[in-house]
């Protein structure tokens, strides 16, 4: 400043020095150039007043400019901030480098509570540090109590280590000395409004190397950061959400619509299915459109094993054997993998069995290509009934008379002749009533076996109760008892009880033969012969007086017990005396003239029976029991071998 500066040069130059933005210094140059030099017609107090006005200017013009940049600077971080991040920890970690440069300090890093663990965790972090990392796990209240009442406001330190009002966590603090930590600001991270007292989701620290006294722009800035910093967790977290539920309904609808496509596909193919029914189509046809559909070979068997139709392409080693024997034990009509590539389906009407579908594809079948087998089965099964409907030599037909025929016993006689001379089976001839009770493990077998039993016999068959029933020409009701019994057993590989009765002729014998059978079997089953057979001629009067309601073995076992176990435990002959004496009259002699014995080794004999029975033995009462015990065990023994001996000498 020149010498004898005048009041209007000195203002110009101090309006020049504040437009200028000069610094602090220029203005203590100009009030020393003031003293030294001075103002014309100015006092010196009044140009230090004067200066000391324009610094105050200064600094609210530079305050202005610093909070001009901080606010440019919280405005692009909100820009930052606002970008659609792909995960919380992105965003998190966004915040953090922000805060860090809004302030221009050493390092930042955030929290995040875990309120299930009671503890917090750092999840994101910006700056050169060693102990803050990411996934660091620290105390409920971050390490840092700070003195007075808890509270969500911010708080700032110059000093973390020589501030009084603040406490450090012992580990936290030493990681503190580790790092050289000194200043530090904190805000809290939350849902905006914590007036409601609830704790803040998460905590964001900004921290400095050096001893600084936070202004309170400062502290605005990063409180303003915080705020917004905590209104873009919500969003994204929200945002984020949204997506996720998105995402799940999208898979969802994607689900329900391959449903909807294979719902579709079922209805189609069941539509064309029954074109096919209605337009006349044949098992060809058919067995054509699922070789093609499947992409491999198709063959639709009889019950009895033979093969209708084949198509398509692929192994034809004719290697169905197992697939069929799958198919004739399964309880239902879904297919099952037979192996080696086969899968078989039965076909089935009600609950009779009447053929297989075999596929015969690479690869496996998905759930939904085992329903469309299954269509093609149920399809090819109303193909084969109407196949033989047509034919005039259904077995449904034929076996619904003898349904009728049991089913209703007032039915008029001559409407069921005229019916069974319409499918050719005269029932003015002799015929013979079968009645078999297999187990229900092979109950469908039995089935099947019986249809095909019946129509090769020219009979009939139904099934009642669990029961197999036949109507098969003949005259002879046991040899035909014993045939059946004895065919079962060789095909179906389990024995299978069986009483008949017969010959019968007309068609109102049909109900009285169908008891007569029905009394035998059960009295073949109470004398716990397995697989045993017989009519009324071989049980005689025990097929009269046994039902299945009477324990034959107990009755034999209290009659003659004693006497049973002594001949199984010395190998004696006692049985064979006893029943030689009664034969006899109740003669030791002409007993033993019968057992080829002296009279006095009957004696003896008798002498032990007597032991064994007791003394009343031979008195009418106990003798009538022995007897008919005896006569149970000579029929038990006659049923028990008549099977196996007919099976050997088939």
């Amino acid at each position: 400043m020149p010498p004898q500066l005048t009041v209007s040069g000195g203002l110009d130059e101090l309006l020049e020095l504040l437009a200028s933005g000069a610094p602090a210094d220029a203005f203590e140059d100009f009030l020393d150039d003031a003293r030294r030099f001075g103002v014309t017609g100015v006092a010196t107090t009044d140009v230090k007043a004067a200066v000391w006005r324009a610094m105050r200017v200064h600094t609210q013009i530079q305050r202005g400019r610093v909070r001009e940049a901080g606010l440019t600077a919280l405005i692009d971080a909100a820009r930052d901030l606002a970008l659609p991040y792909d995960s919380v920890g992105g965003l998190l970690h966004a915040i953090a480098r922000r805060a860090r440069h809004l302030l221009s300090m050493d390092m930042a890093y955030i929290t995040i509570a875990d309120e299930e663990h009671d503890h917090v965790q750092v999840r994101a972090a910006d700056g050169h540090t060693s102990g803050l990392s990411i996934g660091l796990r620290l105390p409920a209240d971050d390490g840092i109590t700070t003195a007075g009442p808890a509270t969500t406001a911010p708080f700032a330190t110059h000093d973390l280590l020589a501030d009084d009002q603040v406490g450090l966590h012992p580990a936290f603090e030493e990681m503190v000395r580790v790092e050289g930590l000194h200043a530090m600001i904190a805000v809290p991270l939350g849902h905006g409004d914590h007036s409601n007292g609830r704790a803040p989701r998460g905590r964001l620290y900004v921290a400095s190397r050096k001893v600084h006294h936070f202004t309170a722009d400062e502290r605005s800035l990063v409180g303003s950061l915080g705020i917004l910093a905590a209104i873009y967790l919500e969003t994204t977290h929200l945002r984020l959400a949204a997506e996720a539920r998105a995402a799940e309904l999208e898979a969802r609808l994607a689900q329900v619509s391959r449903t909807a496509d294979r719902f579709r596909e079922q209805c189609d193919l069941q539509t064309s299915l029954v074109d096919l029914l209605v337009s006349g189509g044949d098992l060809r046809t058919l067995a054509d459109r699922a070789a093609a559909s499947f992409g491999g070979r198709v063959s639709v068997y009889t019950a009895g094993g033979d093969v209708l139709v084949t198509a398509g392409d692929g192994q034809d080693d004719g290697d169905d054997t197992a697939a069929l024997a799958i198919a004739v034990e399964m309880l239902t009509a879904d297919p099952a993998s037979a192996g080696g590539g086969r899968w078989v389906a039965p076909l089935c009407a009600a609950k009779d069995y009447i053929g297989a579908l075999v596929l015969c594809a690479p690869g496996d079948l998905s759930a939904s290509a085992r329903k469309h087998l299954r269509l093609y089965a149920q399809t090819a099964a109303l193909l084969v009934r109407r196949d033989k409907l047509t034919s005039g030599h259904d077995g449904e037909v034929r076996d619904r008379l003898l349904d009728d025929a049991l089913s209703d016993e007032r039915r008029v006689p001559r409407l069921l002749a005229e019916r069974a001379r319409r499918i050719g089976l005269d029932l003015s001839r002799p015929y013979l009533m079968v009645v078999a009770r297999p187990e229900s493990s092979i109950q469908s077998r039995t089935n099947a076996w019986g249809s095909a039993y019946a129509r090769r016999m020219g009979g009939l068959r139904s099934c009642r109760n669990g029961h197999l029933i036949m109507l098969l020409p003949g005259g002879d009701a046991g040899a035909v008892a014993r045939d059946v019994a004895a065919a079962m057993a060789s095909d179906l590989g389990k024995p299978v009880s069986t009483g008949a009765a017969g010959p019968l002729t007309g068609a109102e014998s049909v109900q009285l033969g169908y008891r007569e059978a029905m009394r035998c079997l059960d009295a073949v089953t109470a004398l716990g012969v397995e697989g045993g057979a017989g009519s009324a001629r071989e049980l005689g009067f025990v097929g009269a007086l046994v039902s299945a309601d009477h324990d034959v073995a107990g009755f034999i076992e209290s009659a003659i017990g004693p006497v049973l176990e002594y001949d199984r435990e010395r190998f004696t002959d006692l049985v064979p005396t006893l029943q030689a004496y009664f034969d006899a009259g109740g003669s030791p002699t002409y007993a033993a003239e019968r057992l080829h014995v002296h009279t006095n080794t009957v004696t003896r004999r008798l002498d032990r029976i007597k032991d064994l029975l007791g003394p009343d033995w031979q008195k009418p009462a106990q003798a009538l029991e022995i007897q008919l015990a005896l006569r149970l065990l000579r029929v038990r023994a006659a049923l028990s071998t008549q099977p196996e001996s007919r099976a050997v000498n088939s």
